[in-house]
């Protein structure tokens, strides 16, 4: 059972415009779901045509908020003194948002750039009838529809939208798949909030990560030698890589060794992610999204990302800066 896909993307990357931080990043239009203006959405909006000092701001605060809510799954190994585990989950938690949603939750244009083939539901329900249905009921029913038609629209002069995949089925910076978690996610409107978005979203990692961490002598693929005549060790990095091809995207555990497997049907999707990967890995204060072009991020932001990297890196638990992004957000 597939739990989610990646979004499907095409074109050339834009990351020259983008960086200007004030042309229309016209990809977009065609990666969302136009929203309902009066939708009570919460959370980071990124700015389509924003200085790229306020981007550079709202990646920063969407980053803490990732850092936070994965921090709530996996700070049992930190407190169980499993810090690599953690910081590999924290790793990962930071690469499967930028990978999946591109740092986007909801954005906000002002040009009316409602595609009427998405909000109608015609691009979903030529993927699947069932998805279409779960649309169809959670999403456009109702006056104050999330999701209305574009006519309704029309005479809007911006839009408010809502990151999808490419056929339509998967929502939000997660990536969610609505055939799979409408009972909770659609049910709920976890969609309206980045917050509980991310949170929800963990906690699919977290449920990947927990049984084949637990039982990581069976996956060999997630295993490097120490040394020409040493004992074997966890890649962290392959781990990272598993949880992500098994249970996150295949929607199985069984999958885990997918991205290992040279004649695999998905390897482009696992070279895909290894590709932001190991962007994450080579962090340092800048950090360059697909198609939407490059954020640097804030001193407290950037300092939290290095200690997480590090850390996983290099063995070590210098949490500083961390530790007070995790303080200030329980203190809100």
């Amino acid at each position: 059972m597939k739990v989610k896909s990646t979004i499907l993307v095409t074109g050339m990357l834009l990351l020259a415009t983008a960086a200007q931080g004030s042309a229309k990043i016209s990809t977009l239009d065609r990666m969302m779901y136009t929203i309902n203006p009066q939708a009570k959405i919460s959370g980071p909006i990124f700015q389509d045509k924003a200085p790229q000092e306020e981007k550079n701001e709202y990646a920063s605060k969407l980053v803490q908020l990732i850092l936070v809510e994965a921090d709530k799954k996996a700070k049992k190994y930190l407190e169980a003194g499993d810090t690599q585990a953690y910081y590999a989950f924290m790793t990962l938690a930071l690469t499967v948002p930028m990978h999946e949603g591109l740092y986007i939750q909801f954005r906000n244009i002002d040009e009316n750039v409602c595609r009427p083939i998405a909000n109608s539901g015609e691009l979903i329900r030529k993927s699947s009838e069932a998805s279409f249905k779960l649309f169809s009921d959670y999403l456009k029913t109702g006056p104050d529809a999330f999701i209305p038609d574009c006519e309704k629209m029309a005479n809007d002069a911006s839009s408010t939208q809502i990151i999808r995949g490419g056929d339509g089925s998967d929502l939000s910076i997660m990536q969610v798949s609505v055939r799979w978690h409408a009972d909770d996610f659609l049910a709920h409107k976890k969609y309206e909030s980045v917050q509980k978005t991310l949170e929800y979203g963990m906690g699919l990692l977290i449920a990947g990560f927990n049984p084949v961490y637990r039982n990581i002598a069976d996956y060999t693929c997630l295993y490097e030698k120490n040394g020409f005549f040493g004992k074997k060790k966890i890649s962290y990095k392959n781990l990272i890589r598993g949880i992500w091809a098994g249970k996150y995207n295949s929607g199985t555990i069984a999958k885990t060794c997918r991205f290992s497997d040279s004649s695999s049907p998905y390897k482009n999707s696992d070279a895909n992610f290894e590709a932001n990967l190991n962007k994450m890995f080579s962090f340092d204060g800048e950090l360059a999204v697909d198609l939407v072009g490059s954020f640097t991020m804030n001193e407290l932001t950037k300092n939290a990302m290095k200690e997480v990297i590090g850390n996983l890196s290099n063995n070590t638990d210098n949490r500083t800066a961390l530790k007070l992004i995790l303080e200030n957000a329980n203190e809100k």
